[in-house]
């Protein structure tokens, strides 16, 4: 039965708990995206996050209708909200040359507060010249990740529910996870370094940079469930992300955690 636990913790260590509230960078869920709102067509904005500070770049309209676009340096406040000040730009014609910085200058014109509500939502609140907005955007939509590859890396989980308590409790392990992925279709193959194996499959959606697999496994013990992976993100040198399984057999067993890999090859 111990292998059932190693199992549902090490399933996902090559991609994969904010599917309600917000997580972590080093210091939270990586902010940084373009964000907007489906309704409101035409307007957006832009968040780079680095460790704990949020630059962000809005592009809306003035009361003329004229394009105008904003900035603001957000710290970090506890509780997944950031705040600063909002500033106002203004500058030479981009059309010269050469470009004059002493021609450069900015006014303040309100303050911005972001709060992360989930993973892929946030609410933004600002004030210009004593107008007040209150938004709730979301990550905007480009294309899908392509998370196709050869990883070898490790997880982390916390597994309860376990009709055996003894395989309950906080785990950490390494193994080998193969990913093919044909459109939104993705098949992954585990091999724990403790032994065994699970396969799983599911279907990819995409919130600007964080891609969601949600199927079900089957491991060659006879173990098998529904999975959830999400806050997915894949480069050049690897995937990171978090999870969560659900046991359907005896075995009962729930895990969550989150999980990095290394990319070996690339199919």
């Amino acid at each position: 039965m111990k292998a059932i636990r190693t199992l549902c913790t090490a399933i996902l260590f090559g991609i994969a708990g904010l599917a309600t509230t917000a997580w972590a960078t080093s210091a939270t869920t990586d902010q940084s995206d373009l964000w907007w709102v489906p309704a409101e067509s035409g307007w957006g904005i832009q968040l780079v996050q680095r460790d704990s500070i949020i630059f962000a770049t809005m592009f809306v309209y003035d009361a003329t209708n004229v394009p105008i676009w904003y900035t603001a340096t957000l710290s970090y406040r506890g509780d997944f909200v950031w705040t600063g000040d909002l500033y106002l730009t203004s500058g030479p014609w981009f059309g010269s040359e050469p470009f004059n910085p002493n021609a450069v200058g900015y006014r303040r014109v309100g303050t911005m507060t972001w709060t992360a509500k989930t993973i892929t939502d946030g609410a933004l609140a600002y004030v210009v010249d004593g107008v007040t907005v209150l938004k709730s955007p979301t990550r905007q939509f480009l294309a899908f990740d392509n998370f196709n590859g050869h990883y070898g890396g490790g997880t982390h989980a916390d597994t309860t529910g376990c009709l055996n308590p003894a395989f309950n409790g906080l785990t950490e392990d390494l193994g080998i996870l193969n990913i093919t992925q044909n459109g939104q279709t993705v098949g992954m193959a585990v091999l724990p370094t403790k032994g065994g194996s699970c396969s799983f499959s599911g279907i990819l959606t995409q919130s600007g940079q964080m891609g969601a697999v949600s199927g079900s496994y089957v491991c060659g013990d006879g173990d098998a469930g529904a999975f959830d992976l999400f806050e997915m993100q894949v480069n050049v040198t690897g995937v990171t992300g978090r999870f969560t399984t659900s046991s359907t057999t005896l075995a009962g067993c729930q895990s969550a955690g989150w999980f990095g890999g290394l990319r070996v090859t690339t199919y």
